[in-house]
């Protein structure tokens, strides 16, 4: 498949890159991937005492990226923060699969919105845009619908994510998933190496524990 990017999502301070990882195995669990993860969201419980959310450059970047175009903080919350929110309330974290630990880790850890796709459920090839049209989409089991002027990933026939806010339930990965697309996020506060320093992390985890091959495809 491949991976688009419109040059006025770019404009508006987005940066993102884009990856592919096949074959992989989203079943089989080691003692060896057990270990990594305890170890993991332990030193994260460490790293995140008296953390503050609202001073954060790359949480805030992501708010002022939303202000350019019209979308209000309180309803359109980022994934990476969202996620880091509900950690730091030690809310119960979707952790039935390692594809699921794996993405808890590497967000918290670097506070990126990061996405991963199941590359058979997604229709074609995939387009980063500004819409023009509202578009409908299904998010937790409810049909919502976007704004003009949002920026959107898109396949051949459908929304597949909007903002950094929601992906749609069409490309969810599960225990079954064997080929992911993955996109990484920055915006202007966050530089262009620790955006490939976070997609090497995640090539190497995933590969490590899951196999797979990967292939950067949008950088």
């Amino acid at each position: 498949m491949k991976f688009t990017v419109k040059r006025e999502v770019l404009d508006l301070g987005l940066k993102v890159v884009g990856l592919t990882i096949q074959n992989i195995d989203n079943q089989k669990v080691t003692k060896k991937f057990i270990n990594f993860k305890e170890k993991a969201y332990e030193e994260l419980k460490e790293k995140y005492q008296n953390f503050d959310i609202e001073t954060d450059l790359i949480l805030r970047g992501f708010n002022k990226l939303h202000r350019k175009i019209g979308i209000k903080r309180r309803k359109n919350t980022p994934v990476n923060e969202n996620i880091l929110k509900r950690f730091l309330k030690d809310e119960q974290l979707n952790t039935n699969s390692k594809l699921n630990d794996i993405y808890n880790i590497v967000t918290l850890d670097s506070r990126l919105p990061i996405a991963f796709h199941d590359i058979d459920k997604i229709d074609g090839n995939v387009t980063l845009k500004i819409t023009k049209a509202i578009l409908t989409y299904t998010y937790e089991g409810e049909e919502k619908t976007t704004n003009q002027g949002e920026y959107v990933y898109t396949d051949n026939k459908s929304l597949i994510y909007r903002l950094e806010t929601e992906q749609s339930q069409k490309t969810l990965i599960d225990e079954n998933t064997k080929n992911i697309f993955v996109t990484i996020e920055g915006n202007e506060d966050t530089s262009a190496e620790y955006l490939m320093e976070v997609t090497e992390e995640i090539i190497y985890l995933i590969t490590s524990y899951c196999g797979g091959t990967a292939q950067i495809i949008y950088k």
